[in-house]
C-alpha cells in the first residue's frame, strides 16, 4: 500500500464532487518529495494536468513579491520600516498621516486602512509606477495601522515601489531575486510568456456545468496575483523556505529576516482549516495554529485557477496544490490539508472528507457562486423614468482612483465596460439610477447601484457614481467624452 495512498484517493473523489479539471501535488517530507497529478489541463483535448503544467497561483505571489522586497532591503535599496516618501518623495495616500508614515512593512501586512478598491486594477494601460499616483485618490475605511485588511492594491503598489527604486520591471526583479537562484524555469510573472511555453492549464468555471473560461491578463497587478508556475517549481519555492531562507549551500535571506517574515505582524482572521485558529499575517504568509503547531501557508485563486502552499516549519514538512478552477477552492484544498496535517504529526485521522462534503454526489450548485454579492438598495415603493433618453448616457468616463470607464447603448440597453472587462449588462433600477450587474472586482462579481450626475440645469449628463467600494462612498466618474 502506497504511503499515500489516502490521500490519492481522497483527492479522487473530492475532484469527482466538485468537478475540478485538473490538479498537481507535491509533498514535501524532510527533503523527501512526493508528487501526484489528477484529470486534464485541457478537458477538451484530454490533456493531462502533471507537475509541469503551468497553472496560476493567485495570490501566493504575494509571498514572492513580500520576500523580493525583502531581498532589496538586504542590499539597502529599500528599508521596510522607513517611510515610503523618504525615497520616492511623490508617494500619496488618501490620509495625510498614512502618507507621511506607511511603510513597506504596514503595506505588507495589510494595515494601511485601505481595504477592497479591487475594481481599481488591473489596467494595463499605465505602469506600475503609474499606479501609485492613483492611491491618494483611494478612500480608506479604517484609520492608518488601526487593523489588518486583505490589500491587493498595496501589493501593486509594493511592486511599483521596487520599481521606482531600482529601475527595473517587478518581473525582472521576481526573476534575478528569487526564480534563477532556485531554478525555477517553469514560473513567469507575465501571461503572454507562461502561455507561449505550450504547457500552460486552461482555467475553468462551474456554472450549472463545467466551461472553459479566457485567461484574465492582470500583468499589471502582477505583485498581488500575476504568477504562474508548475507544481514541481513550486515545490522548489517551498523547500526554499523549509530550509529557512537556504537552498542547500545557498543563502537567498538573513535567518533574522527570514523569522520577521513568518512572524505574525498583526492580528488578521481568514477562513482555515477546522480545528485551526489564526495567529494573524506576517509578510505575505499567513500565520495558523493547529492544535500546538506552527502552519505557514496562503491561499491562491484568480480566474480559474486556484492554489495553496503550507508547511510546518518545525516538522520540516508541507505540500503545495495547483488547480485550474477557482471556486470553490476552499473546502478542496482543506481536505487536503487537513489529511495532510494529521499525516506529518502522526494525529488520529478525522474524516475530513465528510466535514468538507455534502452527502450528495455533487455539490450545490450555490457553492460555486459563494463569490457574487448582491449590493443593490431595497426597490423604492414607487419607481421613476429615468431623466434622458439611454443615448444621453453614453461616454467616456474618469475617475483618478480607478481610470477610465465607458458605457455604451446596444441592443437597446447601456453597458459599463471597466476598462479591459467588457459589457457589464446596466437595466434601470428608478430615476437616474441603474443597476449594473456582474461588476468585477478581482475574483468577485457584484451587482452594484450607478447613479447619474445631472449639471446644474438637469440638461446634460456630467458623471456617475458608482459603489465600487462598498464600505466607502461611492466612486465618482467625470464625463470626459460623449453627449
Amino acid at each position: 500500500m502506497s504511503e499515500y495512498q489516502f490521500l490519492t484517493e481522497a483527492i479522487k473523489k473530492e475532484m469527482t464532487y466538485y468537478s475540478i479539471p485538473g490538479c498537481a501535488i507535491v509533498v514535501i517530507d524532510h527533503g523527501k518529495s512526493s508528487s501526484f497529478q489528477f484529470g486534464y489541463s485541457d478537458v477538451e483535448n484530454k490533456k493531462e494536468f502533471t507537475v509541469d503544467t503551468i497553472s496560476g497561483i493567485g495570490s501566493c505571489s504575494k509571498s514572492m513579491t513580500a520576500f523580493a522586497a525583502m531581498r532589496l532591503a538586504e542590499k539597502n535599496i529599500l528599508d521596510l520600516d522607513a517611510p515610503v516618501v523618504s525615497y520616492v518623495p511623490s508617494f500619496a495616500l488618501w490620509n495625510e498621516e498614512a502618507s507621511k508614515h506607511v511603510t513597506i512593512r504596514d503595506m505588507l501586512c495589510h494595515r494601511t486602512g485601505l481595504g477592497g478598491h479591487d475594481g481599481t486594477w488591473p489596467d494595463n494601460d499605465i505602469t506600475r509606477v503609474e499606479f501609485l499616483a492613483r492611491l491618494k485618490y483611494m478612500e480608506p475605511n479604517e484609520p492608518f495601522r488601526k487593523l489588518a485588511q486583505y490589500s491587493n492594491v498595496m501589493y501593486i503598489a509594493v511592486g511599483g515601489i521596487m520599481e521606482a527604486v531600482t529601475g527595473k520591471k517587478w518581473e525582472n526583479i521576481m526573476a534575478e531575486e528569487i526564480f534563477q537562484p532556485l531554478g525555477m524555469n517553469k514560473t513567469f510573472c507575465l501571461m503572454e510568456e507562461a502561455v507561449q511555453q505550450g504547457n500552460c492549464a486552461v482555467p475553468y468555471w462551474w456554472n450549472n456545468g463545467l466551461h472553459a473560461v479566457s485567461r484574465w491578463n492582470i500583468d499589471m497587478a502582477g505583485p498581488c496575483g500575476s504568477v504562474m508556475s508548475s507544481a514541481q517549481d513550486m515545490a522548489k519555492w517551498l523547500m526554499l523556505h523549509i530550509g529557512k531562507g537556504k537552498k542547500e549551500n545557498l543563502k537567498l535571506i538573513s535567518e533574522a529576516n527570514f523569522l520577521d517574515m513568518h512572524t505574525a505582524q498583526i492580528i488578521m482572521d481568514y477562513p482555515h482549516i477546522k480545528g485551526g485558529n489564526s495567529l494573524g499575517y506576517g509578510l505575505g504568509w499567513r500565520v495558523m495554529d493547529y492544535h500546538g503547531h506552527i502552519v505557514q501557508q496562503h491561499t491562491g485563486k484568480i480566474e480559474g485557477y486556484s492554489a495553496f502552499q503550507f508547511y510546518l516549519p518545525e516538522e520540516e514538512c508541507g505540500a503545495v496544490f495547483l488547480q485550474n478552477i477557482h471556486a470553490p477552492d476552499n473546502p478542496f484544498i482543506f481536505t487536503i490539508q487537513g489529511l495532510l496535517l494529521d499525516h506529518f504529526l502522526k494525529r488520529l485521522p478525522v474524516d475530513w472528507l465528510n466535514i468538507y462534503t455534502e452527502k450528495m454526489e455533487h455539490a450545490p450548485e450555490a457553492m460555486y457562486h459563494n463569490l457574487e454579492f448582491n449590493c443593490m438598495p431595497p426597490v423604492p415603493m414607487k419607481v421613476t423614468k429615468q431623466s434622458h433618453e439611454l443615448s444621453a448616457y453614453i461616454g467616456t468616463y474618469k475617475n483618478k482612483g480607478y481610470g477610465i470607464f465607458t458605457i455604451s447603448l446596444e441592443k437597446d440597453r447601456l453597458w459599463l465596460h471597466e476598462r479591459a472587462v467588457l459589457y457589464r449588462p446596466m437595466q434601470h433600477f428608478s430615476g437616474d439610477t441603474f443597476e449594473v450587474q456582474q461588476v468585477k472586482e478581482d475574483t468577485d462579481l457584484y451587482s452594484l447601484p450607478l447613479t447619474f450626475m445631472l449639471s446644474y440645469d438637469k440638461s446634460q449628463v456630467v458623471g456617475f457614481k458608482l459603489l465600487m467600494e462598498p464600505k466607502v462612498q461611492a466612486v465618482e466618474f467625470e464625463k470626459i467624452h460623449g453627449k
